[in-house]
Protein backbone atom coordinates (compact mmCIF):
# COMPACT_ATOMS: atom_id res chain seq x y z
CA UNK A 1 0.00 0.00 0.00
CA UNK A 2 2.85 2.37 0.85
CA UNK A 3 4.43 1.74 -2.56
CA UNK A 4 1.15 2.63 -4.36
CA UNK A 5 0.87 5.79 -2.25
CA UNK A 6 4.44 6.83 -3.13
CA UNK A 7 3.82 6.22 -6.84
CA UNK A 8 0.63 8.29 -6.59
CA UNK A 9 2.50 11.17 -4.97
CA UNK A 10 5.26 10.96 -7.59
CA UNK A 11 2.67 10.93 -10.40
CA UNK A 12 0.91 13.97 -8.91
CA UNK A 13 4.16 15.92 -8.53
CA UNK A 14 5.47 15.19 -12.04
CA UNK A 15 2.21 15.88 -13.88
CA UNK A 16 1.29 18.74 -11.58
CA UNK A 17 4.56 20.46 -12.43
CA UNK A 18 4.25 19.76 -16.15
CA UNK A 19 0.68 21.01 -16.37
CA UNK A 20 1.16 23.89 -13.98
CA UNK A 21 4.14 25.58 -15.67
CA UNK A 22 2.24 28.61 -16.90
CA UNK A 23 -1.18 30.20 -16.70
CA UNK A 24 -3.83 29.04 -19.13
CA UNK A 25 -7.49 29.78 -19.64
CA UNK A 26 -9.54 31.31 -16.85
CA UNK A 27 -6.81 30.72 -14.26
CA UNK A 28 -4.54 33.08 -16.19
CA UNK A 29 -7.02 35.91 -15.63
CA UNK A 30 -6.41 35.41 -11.91
CA UNK A 31 -3.23 37.47 -12.41
CA UNK A 32 -5.43 40.56 -12.91
CA UNK A 33 -4.73 43.02 -10.10
CA UNK A 34 -1.77 41.11 -8.70
CA UNK A 35 1.72 42.41 -7.92
CA UNK A 36 4.23 41.59 -10.69
CA UNK A 37 7.10 41.46 -8.18
CA UNK A 38 5.54 39.19 -5.55
CA UNK A 39 4.17 36.79 -8.21
CA UNK A 40 7.61 36.50 -9.83
CA UNK A 41 6.27 37.81 -13.13
CA UNK A 42 8.73 40.74 -13.01
CA UNK A 43 11.68 38.31 -13.11
CA UNK A 44 11.50 37.91 -16.90
CA UNK A 45 9.91 41.29 -17.70
CA UNK A 46 10.81 43.20 -20.84
CA UNK A 47 9.67 46.62 -21.99
CA UNK A 48 7.33 46.20 -24.97
CA UNK A 49 6.58 49.90 -25.49
CA UNK A 50 7.40 53.22 -23.86
CA UNK A 51 6.58 56.91 -24.13
CA UNK A 52 8.12 60.03 -22.69
CA UNK A 53 6.07 61.92 -20.11
CA UNK A 54 5.96 65.49 -21.35
CA UNK A 55 3.95 68.68 -21.05
CA UNK A 56 2.69 71.21 -23.61
CA UNK A 57 5.96 73.19 -23.32
CA UNK A 58 8.08 70.20 -24.41
CA UNK A 59 9.42 69.57 -20.91
CA UNK A 60 10.17 65.86 -20.44
CA UNK A 61 9.84 64.49 -16.89
CA UNK A 62 10.59 60.81 -17.47
CA UNK A 63 9.03 57.88 -19.25
CA UNK A 64 6.26 55.36 -18.89
CA UNK A 65 6.87 51.75 -19.91
CA UNK A 66 4.56 48.88 -20.75
CA UNK A 67 6.22 45.86 -19.15
CA UNK A 68 5.46 42.28 -20.23
CA UNK A 69 6.20 38.87 -18.77
CA UNK A 70 6.37 35.95 -21.20
CA UNK A 71 6.23 33.47 -18.31
CA UNK A 72 3.01 34.87 -16.84
CA UNK A 73 1.57 36.46 -20.01
CA UNK A 74 0.93 39.68 -18.09
CA UNK A 75 1.52 43.41 -18.58
CA UNK A 76 1.81 46.38 -16.23
CA UNK A 77 2.79 50.02 -16.39
CA UNK A 78 5.89 51.54 -14.85
CA UNK A 79 6.97 55.19 -14.52
CA UNK A 80 10.59 56.28 -14.21
CA UNK A 81 11.06 60.00 -13.48
CA UNK A 82 14.35 61.71 -14.28
CA UNK A 83 14.28 63.61 -10.97
CA UNK A 84 12.69 62.93 -7.60
CA UNK A 85 9.18 64.29 -7.20
CA UNK A 86 9.52 67.81 -5.75
CA UNK A 87 6.11 67.71 -4.04
CA UNK A 88 2.83 65.87 -3.99
CA UNK A 89 -0.57 67.47 -4.33
CA UNK A 90 -2.05 65.93 -1.21
CA UNK A 91 -2.60 62.63 -2.96
CA UNK A 92 0.50 62.02 -5.13
CA UNK A 93 2.86 63.64 -7.63
CA UNK A 94 2.68 61.08 -10.45
CA UNK A 95 0.87 57.86 -11.27
CA UNK A 96 0.56 55.25 -14.00
CA UNK A 97 -2.36 53.22 -15.26
CA UNK A 98 -2.44 50.02 -17.31
CA UNK A 99 -5.46 49.37 -19.51
CA UNK A 100 -6.59 45.92 -20.64
CA UNK A 101 -8.76 45.31 -23.69
CA UNK A 102 -9.73 42.27 -25.68
CA UNK A 103 -8.04 41.97 -29.07
CA UNK A 104 -11.34 43.05 -30.65
CA UNK A 105 -11.19 46.34 -28.72
CA UNK A 106 -13.59 45.75 -25.83
CA UNK A 107 -12.49 47.43 -22.58
CA UNK A 108 -11.81 44.91 -19.80
CA UNK A 109 -10.17 46.56 -16.79
CA UNK A 110 -7.51 48.98 -15.56
CA UNK A 111 -5.15 49.32 -12.59
CA UNK A 112 -2.94 52.13 -11.27
CA UNK A 113 0.20 52.25 -9.14
CA UNK A 114 -2.15 52.96 -6.23
CA UNK A 115 -4.26 49.85 -6.86
CA UNK A 116 -3.77 46.79 -4.71
CA UNK A 117 -0.96 44.95 -6.53
CA UNK A 118 0.87 48.17 -7.43
CA UNK A 119 3.58 49.71 -5.27
CA UNK A 120 1.84 53.05 -4.66
CA UNK A 121 1.77 56.30 -6.61
CA UNK A 122 4.85 58.54 -6.68
CA UNK A 123 5.08 60.85 -3.67
CA UNK A 124 7.55 63.62 -2.82
CA UNK A 125 11.14 62.35 -3.06
CA UNK A 126 10.30 59.23 -5.11
CA UNK A 127 11.16 58.49 -8.75
CA UNK A 128 9.19 55.42 -9.83
CA UNK A 129 6.09 53.33 -9.43
CA UNK A 130 4.49 50.32 -11.09
CA UNK A 131 0.88 49.26 -11.50
CA UNK A 132 -0.83 46.01 -10.70
CA UNK A 133 -0.71 43.64 -13.66
CA UNK A 134 -3.30 42.48 -16.17
CA UNK A 135 -3.42 39.22 -18.07
CA UNK A 136 -2.12 39.87 -21.59
CA UNK A 137 -2.01 36.55 -23.37
CA UNK A 138 -3.78 35.47 -26.56
CA UNK A 139 -6.97 37.45 -27.13
CA UNK A 140 -5.91 40.46 -25.05
CA UNK A 141 -3.89 43.66 -25.44
CA UNK A 142 -2.68 46.35 -23.06
CA UNK A 143 -1.27 49.88 -22.97
CA UNK A 144 0.00 52.12 -20.18
CA UNK A 145 -0.27 55.82 -19.42
CA UNK A 146 1.91 57.83 -17.07
CA UNK A 147 0.90 61.24 -15.83
CA UNK A 148 1.94 63.99 -13.46
CA UNK A 149 -0.57 65.97 -11.41
CA UNK A 150 -3.71 64.95 -13.25
CA UNK A 151 -2.37 65.32 -16.79
CA UNK A 152 -0.23 68.46 -16.50
CA UNK A 153 2.27 66.15 -18.20
CA UNK A 154 1.56 62.68 -19.59
CA UNK A 155 2.61 59.97 -22.01
CA UNK A 156 0.89 56.86 -23.37
CA UNK A 157 2.61 53.72 -24.68
CA UNK A 158 1.62 51.79 -27.75
CA UNK A 159 -0.48 48.63 -27.53
CA UNK A 160 0.99 45.23 -26.96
Amino acid sequence: MKKVFNIGILFFLVFGLLLGVGPTGASALSYDGSDPVSTGCANDAVTKSYSYIGDSHDNIYGKVELKWSAKCKTSWGKIKLYHAAPYDNGAYYANAVVYSYTSSGTYRTRYTCGSSGGNGAIMKGQTSCYTAQVYNGAGYKAKAKGYINWDIASGTTGWY
